[in-house]
């Protein structure tokens, strides 16, 4: 449907783009003539589009006799001597609207407007910070870059700001009163041909806005060290209260919550899988990116459905002045892009790609980086038997791949409409054979044959109009698809002194997938002194499906078929004064799955204390409707699934937000300290959480279960920019402790995530045409269990697989060795003829730390079923990457 559907959207939006007027001059003479019947006669005449309400030019007659004047001139002359204003969209598109003043009261100091963009490409810039340079009061541009400020009689001048972008101040004048500016900024860091990037200034991201919130420039996943590829993910790991310890998930654990308690969205549709390589890298190409938001938690009631954090992204619009393109080589894959202008209206496409070549050729970082996946460091004896010698060897055959497309266009002079499309994939084909050896009484020789895909499609359709200065809508269809298929088959030969020769044969598969429909609709009232309304509306239509087979028999088997959620939401952020405001919200849903229907409310405040400190809060309620579990068999690549909440034995998730937080910003100097807490309720745990057939589970007859938790601590930065060098540090301080009744005999337990201590620092240096850039992370030892004996026991359905149950005495009772790494890069710039170009050598764990991943409980010794012989299982660490170097070439053309 995708590859038909595809086609017919990029015809509608390219026939729908027009082509700009020459300036126009306007000769004619009107003589008692109804408003509405000049109109029409200009637009006839002229070419010209005149948007106006029928009621606001109704009975108005005209006199006036224009000769060689603009189509602004004309204008302000017909309307002479009326109640009418009109915005001069451009030199042939018109605004007809009702003045809010007197007649008597300066039009020209009374509304103003505008539209912000990039002056190079011409993409607008969403969220962009408009500054009342007289009493240091803000507000944001809509979408689409468009803001409006209305009684501008005490404002003189204003501050356009947007991050990594240099400020332009305005001052008000009469030459602006009719138009509607187009406002282009300029990019702090440009690479000029002879590429002398000393001085020039690189905004990283910003706190500005409510607590919890922060604004990233995707430019600085390229200055962050990397393992490969550039990762805009994994450079939001260096952000305070964002944990950077876990080196094989480019996905984020943020204020104690888990990666899939997060909401992460594309151009507005879901993406349900952040995952490329085994976890090593995220699912987002960086060159797609244009800018993206991270709401840490108590985030504002237009997002839903998550219980702990936002990730909101907008995809590059593509350049509006010319064609431009990039290429991109590393030791693991190959990325391009393209941006096309398609006409002089703002019509652009936007395409890049990116696909490894490791199931072509395997580098040496790709050795490194899969190593991870078959070594292993024998811990002591955990059982009755322990292993003497252990070999085990596996053969990949990998390849992960994405593509963005997105195609945008004006739609007359108030509207945009936009296309998206996304699709991620990952498939690896393994052989693994391990050799075990118990003394010198046993022997069994394994081979296991594997096959996991993962992936997903997404797609959305938006179309926005500006209907005036104040109110905008926007229109959202969205389509998204995740799926993941495992499956694996392993034979073990025994050789036995005492049991002779024998052969076992397992096997396991698993299909999960989540597909949603969304429909939303978006209004959003700004009000004349800077304050805001919004409010919106949604539906989604849910496909879930999570079967596990494990040797014939059906140990899973749930499907959720539509299942619908409806919800509706209603906020607003209101300048009570120059130094303070307030944002208070309510969101409500209705799950079908339920039922029931579903109160969120949330709030959150701003007060400046003074012109460089200020205080900010949030907190809400928030609601969690799908839920992931995680299993922790490395070896196994995506084995995570995602499962409908029905009530029942999967519960609908539920999380109070608590954040209170000061900053501090003068020069270029920043301090943040902020407090949060997060309460969880309906956490749901997987009983083979080691994706096979041994469980933690004290109850038998259970798959899932659920439970509550606490995450809580306080984080801190410090940021200092200094032209050519910038550097931050962060410290976070926490605890996450989870309570289930059916696990750990009911007492509060550590969570896997847990970390009580996390440092991290980040520097990049610019002189000439060369950039350095480093990391150092450092993060106390994690949580793992350990076990005293094993139970094998039949599965809950009959002639089912043997099932090991692990007797824990306390879990999560024990600490990983503390983590830290050190990561530096270096960059060139060069000048190709017309083309820019760098080079790039990285270095990955510098001092080449052993770190340890996680413990990892496997069968080295499966049960004999004709001679009752029990499993015999062993405990190993999972070690992670030590020293490793990369190098990757880039070229923009």
């Amino acid at each position: 449907m995708l590859r038909t559907l595809f086609p017919v959207l990029f015809f509608i939006l390219i026939t729908n783009v027009t082509l700009a007027n020459r300036a126009t001059v306007v000769n004619e003479e009107f003589r008692n003539v109804p408003l509405k019947d000049v109109i029409q006669v200009l637009k006839r005449n002229y070419r010209l589009k005149v948007a106006f309400s029928d009621k606001n030019v109704r009975d108005v007659l005209v006199n006036v006799n224009i000769q060689n004047l603009s189509i602004e001139e004309a204008f302000v002359k017909i309307l002479e001597n009326t109640n009418l204003g009109f915005e001069l969209i451009d030199e042939n598109t018109i605004i007809i609207k009702k003045l809010k003043q007197q007649q008597n009261e300066p039009l020209a100091l009374s509304e103003f407007s505008g539209v912000i963009s990039d002056a190079m490409t011409g993409e607008n810039l969403p969220h962009a910070v408009v500054w009342n340079e007289e009493n240091q009061t803000n507000f944001l541009s809509n979408e689409e870059g468009y803001f409006f400020i209305s009684d501008t009689r005490k404002i003189n001048k204003i501050r356009v700001s947007y991050l990594g972008y240099q400020d332009t101040v305005l001052v008000l004048s009469e030459q602006n009163q009719h138009k509607r500016l187009q406002i282009g900024l300029k990019a702090k860091v440009t690479e000029l041909a002879e590429y002398i990037l000393a001085d020039q200034e690189i905004d990283h991201f910003s706190t500005g806005g409510q607590a919890g919130k922060i604004t990233y420039n995707p430019i600085n996943a390229r200055q962050t060290p990397s393992v490969g590829e550039v990762d805009v993910l994994r450079s939001l790991q260096l952000l305070p209260g964002v944990n950077a310890t876990n080196e094989i998930s480019s996905g984020l654990n943020i204020n104690g919550g888990t990666n899939n308690q997060n909401l992460f969205l594309f151009d507005g549709f879901t993406v349900y899988h952040v995952d490329h390589f085994f976890g090593y890298f995220s699912a987002f190409n960086p060159y797609a990116i244009k800018s993206l938001r991270l709401y840490k938690g108590g985030f504002e009631a237009k997002y839903g459905g998550r219980a702990s954090s936002v990730v909101d992204i907008s995809g590059k619009d593509g350049n509006r002045n010319e064609t431009k393109g990039s290429l991109g080589f590393n030791l693991l894959s190959v990325n391009t892009s393209l941006e096309v202008p398609l006409s002089d209206k703002g019509a652009t496409l936007f395409f890049s790609g990116r696909r490894s070549y490791t199931d072509v050729w395997s580098s040496s970082l790709f050795e490194d980086i899969f190593s991870i996946f078959e070594s292993s460091i024998t811990e002591g004896p955990r059982g009755p038997l322990f292993p003497r010698t252990i070999q085990s060897e596996v053969k990949p055959d990998f390849y992960y791949s994405d593509i963005n497309f997105k195609i945008s266009s004006k739609v007359g002079a108030k509207n945009q409409i936009s296309f998206s499309f996304y699709d991620s994939n990952d498939l690896l084909n393994y052989t693994e054979n391990s050799q075990v050896n118990f003394r010198d009484t046993l022997s069994v020789s394994t081979k296991k044959l594997g096959v996991i895909n993962w992936g997903n499609v997404g797609t959305s359709l938006n179309f926005s109009r500006q209907w005036n200065s104040s109110n905008h809508t926007s229109a959202l269809i969205s389509y998204s698809f995740y799926e993941s298929t495992f499956q694996e088959i392993a034979t073990s030969d025994v050789k036995s002194s005492s049991q002779g020769i024998f052969q076992t044969v397992e096997s396991q598969n698993q299909l999960n997938n989540i597909e949603d429909f969304t429909i939303k609709l978006d209004h959003e009232w700004t009000l004349g002194n800077s304050s805001t309304i919004e409010t919106g509306i949604s539906g989604s239509l849910y496909n879930n499906q999570l079967e596990y087979v494990a040797n014939d028999s059906l140990l899973v088997d749930k499907s959720e078929l539509n299942e619908y959620l409806l919800a509706h939401y209603l906020q607003g952020t209101f300048v009570l004064s120059p130094s303070f405001s307030i944002s208070p919200g309510l969101r409500s849903s209705y799950f079908s799955s339920t039922g029931k229907i579903y109160f969120e409310p949330r709030f959150s405040f701003i007060h400046k204390l003074n012109e460089s400190l200020q205080l900010k809060g949030a907190t809400g309620i928030y609601n969690q409707f799908i839920n992931q579990s995680n299993t922790k068999n490395v070896l196994e690549g995506s084995r995570d699934f995602w499962i409908l909440a029905n009530g029942k034995n999967v519960p609908v998730q539920l999380a109070w937000h608590g954040l209170l937080g000061i900053e501090y910003a003068v020069n270029k100097n920043l301090f943040t300290l902020s407090l949060f807490q997060k309460n969880f309720n309906g956490l749901m745990e997987y009983a083979f959480r080691n994706g096979s057939l041994i469980t933690q589970f004290e109850d038998q007859n259970r798959i899932f279960t659920s439970g509550d938790g606490v995450a809580k601590g306080v984080e801190m930065m410090v940021k200092r920019d200094l032209g050519n060098f910038s550097s931050w540090v962060t410290y976070t301080l926490s605890q996450v402790k989870y309570t289930f009744p059916r696990i750990n005999q009911g007492r509060a337990f550590f969570a896997d995530h847990d970390q009580r201590h996390e440092i991290n620092w980040f520097g990049v240096y610019a002189f000439k045409n060369f950039e350095f850039s480093a990391t150092w992370i450092y993060g106390s030892g994690k949580p793992f269990s350990s076990f005293e004996e094993v139970v094998t026991r039949p599965s809950n359905s009959q002639n089912g697989p043997q099932i090991i149950q692990i007797q824990i005495p306390e879990r999560n009772g024990e600490r990983l060795p503390a983590y830290h790494r050190l990561d530096v890069s270096a960059r060139y710039f060069l000048d190709l003829g017309k083309s820019r170009a760098n080079v790039s050598l990285g270095i990955f764990n510098l001092y080449n730390r052993e770190n340890i991943l996680d413990t990892k409980v496997s069968v080295v010794a499966p049960r004999d079923r004709r001679n009752n012989r029990d499993q015999i299982l062993a405990t190993t660490y999972v070690p992670l990457m030590g020293i490793t170097p990369n190098v990757s070439f880039e070229i923009n053309f």
